[in-house]
């Protein structure tokens, strides 16, 4: 038995981008949608003295990387954000023998202020959140500019400065013993307050962003780098899972509700189209991207099956570093999962013992991560279909406009406020749909508000395409 979805559209939409003529659904990316938490990944980290000691490495390559790019470039030519950071860069990828050893005197540097916090931090039986890494890195990124400043000067790649940061003034210790102490208060009142209180703590660093914009207004590239911690720990979310892209349905008890047809149906103007999908609940897709070959882009059929949105549970946890799905096998064990004497990470066997398990584990968190929305939007009643960028991460607009089966589109249902002249124009699209694909049925229902049940209901126009091709 077939399942009805239903998906509400400005009547402007559909003419502007012929929607109905080409048959097709835009997946929209997360920024796109309206629910600013959209995309939200709520990552943890918790691992051994190799994971944590190649994060730490990471963090300072793609500083180090974002400093030189800054003294090519300055503050004119582009504008920073986390989606310059070069993520997937890794130590193999320095360009020449001399910048590598440049780039080691840094490390190891830095290291001998930070080696101690590290080990302690993978003694951690807890997960460190998101949150709590702030804390840590924070610091870390101020004496680490210094630093990389320090070595570009003995270089003789930037001139000498007047004056330097005072390193000592960094209590080091401090946050290292903090570590053990977070974790016990965590053991004694639960993590969910102890994120309430780190959550605190983030807030004091974007007010505390917010005044030094005022600062560095005319120096904002100079800002980011000061900033480079939030910064970092959003760009290396694209180092676990792929973008997500949605087409918003709701279900039946959702098309009768005032306030959905209120903001997604243009103030009552638009219409709801009515899609068929199949007994699993999927709907097909003739041209979505599936793969490469030598003449380039591959498109094909795909199969995506209608989702439920949940309301009342949060975010679930993401581990970093067991969720680094969109890196190689080989550049996964080179770069986070071996250390310099190749001694290899416990994470690395976890995960290559049952690659059956780990991925169907990873791919099942990631579909739960994109079907969670705050309960202010239960009204809704959503469902989805998700399309997700694969190893590539991204998806161009182009390849996310997918076209489905006209006989998939059952009917429509006309908004109370819908005009009459935006209706004459889609019961002429309609009939020449069906036209062409010799189809004699298809179901046109006029909303109206029902004084009896106090909400929108819906009235079934008789009209037989049949009948009308025949005059």
């Amino acid at each position: 038995m077939s399942k009805l979805f239903y998906r509400f559209r400005k009547t402007q939409s559909i003419f502007k981008y012929q929607e109905l003529e080409t048959q097709t659904i835009y997946f929209a990316s997360t920024e796109e949608l309206n629910d600013p938490v959209e995309g939200f990944t709520n990552l943890v980290f918790k691992g051994d003295k190799i994971v944590w000691r190649n994060l730490f490495q990471h963090y300072l390559l793609c500083l180090e990387s974002m400093y030189q790019t800054y003294l090519v470039c300055g503050e004119e030519h582009t504008k920073y954000s986390a989606d310059l950071i070069p993520v997937f860069r890794s130590i193999e990828d320095i360009e020449t023998p001399k910048y590598k050893e440049l780039f080691e005197k840094i490390y190891l540097e830095i290291f001998e202020i930070f080696g101690e916090l590290l080990d302690k931090i993978a003694t951690r039986t807890t997960y460190v959140s998101k949150e709590e890494l702030t804390q840590y890195l924070y610091p870390l990124n101020i004496i680490a500019l210094e630093i990389i400043q320090k070595h570009y000067e003995l270089e003789g790649l930037i001139p000498k400065r007047d004056t330097s940061v005072d390193l000592q003034s960094i209590n080091i210790q401090g946050i290292t013993k903090s570590i053990d102490a977070i974790e016990a208060l965590i053991q004694k009142h639960g993590k969910e307050k102890m994120d309430k209180f780190l959550n605190l703590s983030v807030q004091f660093y974007k007010e505390l962003n917010f005044i030094q914009n005022i600062n560095f207004k005319e120096t904002p590239n100079k800002l980011f780098l000061l900033n480079f911690t939030q910064n970092y720990l959003k760009a290396i979310e694209k180092l676990t899972y792929p973008k997500t892209y949605v087409a918003s349905f709701t279900g039946e008890k959702a098309i009768n509700n005032s306030s959905v047809w209120g903001h997604y149906g243009d103030g009552h103007q638009g219409v709801c189209l009515i899609f068929d999908a199949n007994e699993n609940d999927i709907l097909p897709f003739s041209n979505a991207k599936i793969g490469l070959n030598s003449n380039g882009i591959v498109l094909g059929k795909i199969d995506l099956s209608f989702r439920k949105i949940a309301y009342n549970r949060g975010y679930p946890e993401i581990d970093f570093f067991r969720s680094l799905g969109r890196l190689t096998s080989t550049k996964l064990y080179s770069t986070w999962y071996t250390d310099d004497e190749k001694n290899v990470s416990g994470i690395y066997k976890e995960i290559f013992d049952d690659t059956d398990k780990w991925r169907q584990e990873y791919w099942d968190k990631f579909a739960e991560n994109s079907l969670i929305k705050t309960k202010d939007w239960k009204y809704e009643k959503e469902c989805r279909l998700l399309l997700n960028g694969g190893m590539d991460g991204e998806i161009d607009k182009k390849y996310r406009l997918l076209k489905y089966d006209f006989l998939n589109l059952k009917g429509l249902i006309f908004g109370i406020n819908t005009s009459v002249g935006d209706k004459m124009k889609i019961f002429e699209i309609i009939k020449n749909k069906c036209i062409e694909s010799q189809r004699n049925s298809f179901e046109f229902y006029e909303a109206y508000y029902c004084n009896f049940n106090k909400n929108v209901q819906f009235k079934k126009i008789d009209f037989n395409f049949r009948q009308e091709n025949e005059k």
